[in-house]
């Protein structure tokens, strides 16, 4: 004879079979090893085989040392079929151990009296005279559930069942019966316990059957359990004609109940609750009182911006937006939304029969990272700014996913440097900072409002340079401002205004400085009208330039780069790329000390448009900083020879300052 199991060997053994400890395959390899524990030929690679499966379903048991149902009845069957191998194999004392632990695991277990050797039978009653008494126990009405130390082994009448022997409380309980305790006693193995008791009724009794199972009960605000499991046949003549009768619960006995008026509350998810009152005239059994509860649902829609974010409902993914439920559950519903450009959260209340919809626009993910008890008092002062503002997803830890930016303060010992807010980025190692008084805790939250304040990105342009007029280059000896430079696409020559021009008056005013220039445009709006005197080979002429906007870089606001790369990178994550963008982070990564990054991600593809002001020279300048920056010296003097090209680029700002001086002495030093 082949042994079935050569299957031990690597290829297709039993345990291997058994690894995930599906209860299909562990039921067929029983019945496989079942004959197999009888021959004395195969006893050996049985025991294996049946240690392998006990193996894995220990491996399955949950925290508390339990298993399902299914998978525990396997669990005592392959105990039983190792035991009859080890008395085949002539190994009694391993037989007996298998079989109290049989024993111990359910006192009720039966022997399999297929194939079962006298000797399996002797041992198996020899284990039991060791640990087990009987118990019988009758009442007066039937149906009390009797409890052995505070575990249930049956409802009455109880005859001969098995118990542990060893000191033991007895509990009879039954819904609106006084409960009765029997006196601790002693119980010897083998005992033959009776027990006799008539039940004294205290409390009226209504069961309560429902459709569906799983209806929380509620006598008087208090819950008073869970219907479940089906209807037994015989209180199934007893459902009323319009009900199907497969869709209800057992009866739930309500013992809780008072003699008169009893408010009973039923609910359960996806319905509508049912209330009721119900009267008991005197303390007995009544009549099961049959409810079923409607479904309540509603339609629920989720949008998000942008769109094909993750949703996350109740805790669990359930799909990306616009996402569209026809039959949720009416109540409270919390929704989540998960994206590259951030989060949003929202709750949302469904209610039956309507439709509910919910939008919501993810915002950056901003986190406050502790920073310990000594700074407690500045950590709540950021924490409230945190708070109060719209512009972020704020969560709790340093350590939560998907964080874009971190908060924390940051208080040395006195001496060590100054207390200050730190703003970092990710994948930032250079924080924007903003000092506060460390004396004076609740100033961190005005340090919080600096650093969380958006950097300037744009301001009004009028697309020209000028220089102040002495009164020896001046026409009629007047002081004023001439016109340098016009940029070829901007707001000056839309508005006629040439190189070489006088700026007479702007607005009324006569400007003697470039500074009075720029004030009085950093005052005003983009599209606001100008009104210009122009003095032009000797005759004065009247212009409107309607100012236009130029991106302001980060050369300005170099202590907000992290600020600003937060909403980049919530720009990039939405699809908002551009050159612009794109230069700008790069510049940031650049002042944050990481040109690899600057150049790789952002600079070496990014192209700008031709000419002067910000463009493809800018480019060219930056990317030459970061070539430079990394020791590439011969990349970096070919691009700054490609900026210093580029006539009228600029930098910082269109009307900013002219690169090409700039470029052309990083030129020098490169080569």
């Amino acid at each position: 004879m082949v042994p079935v199991l050569l299957a031990l060997l690597p290829t297709g053994s039993v345990a291997q079979e058994t690894a995930s400890a599906d209860p299909v395959v562990i039921a067929g390899d029983l019945r496989t090893l079942r004959p197999q524990t009888g021959d004395p030929d195969l006893a050996v690679e049985a025991v294996l085989a049946l240690s392998a499966i006990l193996d894995q379903l220990d491996a399955a048991r949950d925290g508390d040392g339990r298993l399902p149902e299914i998978e525990n009845e396997l669990f005592l069957r392959a105990l039983e079929y190792r035991a009859r191998a080890h008395v085949t194999r002539e190994s009694p004392e391993q037989a007996s151990d298998d079989l109290r632990l049989l024993i111990l695991a359910d006192p009720t277990w039966r022997l399999d009296a297929s194939g079962l050797s006298p000797r399996v039978l002797d041992l198996f009653e020899e284990q039991r005279s060791e640990l087990l008494a009987y118990l019988t126990v009758l009442t007066e009405p039937a149906g009390v559930t009797v409890f052995v130390e505070d575990q249930p082994v049956g409802a009455t009448p109880l005859t001969g069942r098995p118990v542990f022997a060893g000191l033991l409380t007895i509990r009879l309980e039954r819904p609106g019966f006084t409960v009765y305790t029997e006196p601790r006693r002693e119980v010897l193995a083998g005992e033959m316990i009776a027990i006799e008791h008539e039940m004294e009724r205290s409390r009226p009794v209504l069961s309560v059957i429902t459709s569906p199972a799983g209806v929380t009960v509620r006598v008087g605000g208090r819950v008073a359990g869970v219907t479940g499991g089906s209807l037994p046949e015989d209180l199934r003549p007893l459902v009323p004609p319009r009900f199907a009768r497969d869709e209800f619960s057992a009866p739930l006995q309500l013992g809780n109940l008072e003699t008169g008026a009893n408010e009973i509350t039923l609910e359960a998810p996806c319905r509508t609750p049912s209330r009721f009152t119900f009267h008991a005239d005197e303390a007995r059994d009544y009549l099961p009182r049959f409810v079923r509860l409607r479904p309540s649902t509603g339609g629920l829609r989720i949008e998000s911006e942008p769109s094909g974010a993750t949703v996350v409902l109740d805790g669990e993914e359930r799909g990306v937006t616009p996402l569209s439920f026809s039959a949720m559950c009416s109540g409270e519903h919390e929704v989540e939304i998960r994206h590259p450009a951030g989060r949003c959260a929202r709750s949302v209340t469904v209610s039956r029969g309507s439709r509910t919809a919910v939008s919501c626009e993810v915002l950056p993910v901003l986190s406050m990272t502790p920073s310990g008890p000594e700074s407690s008092a500045a950590d709540g002062a950021v924490r409230r700014v945190l708070g109060a503002r719209d512009d972020y997803f704020v969560v709790d830890g340093g350590d939560a996913p998907g964080v874009q930016a971190r908060v924390r303060v940051r208080l040395p010992e006195p001496g060590a440097g100054s207390a200050q807010v730190e703003f970092l980025a990710a994948g930032s190692g250079t924080p924007d900072v903003a000092p506060f008084d460390r004396f004076a805790p609740e100033s961190a939250g005005s340090a919080a409002e600096r650093l969380l304040a958006p950097p300037t990105r744009r301001r009004s342009w009028t697309g020209m340079t000028a220089v102040a007029l002495t009164n020896s280059g001046a026409e009629n000896g007047s002081r004023g401002l001439r016109v340098t430079s016009v940029h070829p696409a901007g707001p000056a020559v839309l508005a006629g205004v040439e190189p070489g021009d006088e700026l007479r008056e702007v607005e009324g005013r006569l400007l003697s400085d470039e500074l009075g220039l720029a004030e009085l445009i950093a005052g005003e709006s983009p599209d606001t009208t100008i009104d210009l005197v122009v003095r032009r080979e000797g005759n004065e002429r009247q212009l409107r330039l309607v100012l236009s906007e130029t991106p302001v870089l980060p050369s300005l606001s170099a202590g907000k780069c992290n600020r600003r790369l937060v909403e980049l990178e919530a720009d990039f994550a939405r699809g908002r790329s551009d050159a612009t963008r794109q230069l700008e982070a790069g510049i940031c990564w650049i002042l944050l000390g990481d040109p690899e990054r600057a150049l790789v991600r952002y600079l070496a593809g990014v192209r700008a448009g031709e000419g002067a002001g910000i463009g493809e020279g800018t480019v060219h300048y930056y990317r030459a900083l970061a070539l430079d920056a990394l020791g590439e010296r011969a990349r970096a003097a070919q691009a700054f020879e490609a900026a210093a090209a580029v006539p009228g680029a600029t930098l910082v700002t269109h009307d900013g300052p002219l690169l090409a001086p700039l470029a052309s002495r990083r030129l020098g030093t490169a080569q």
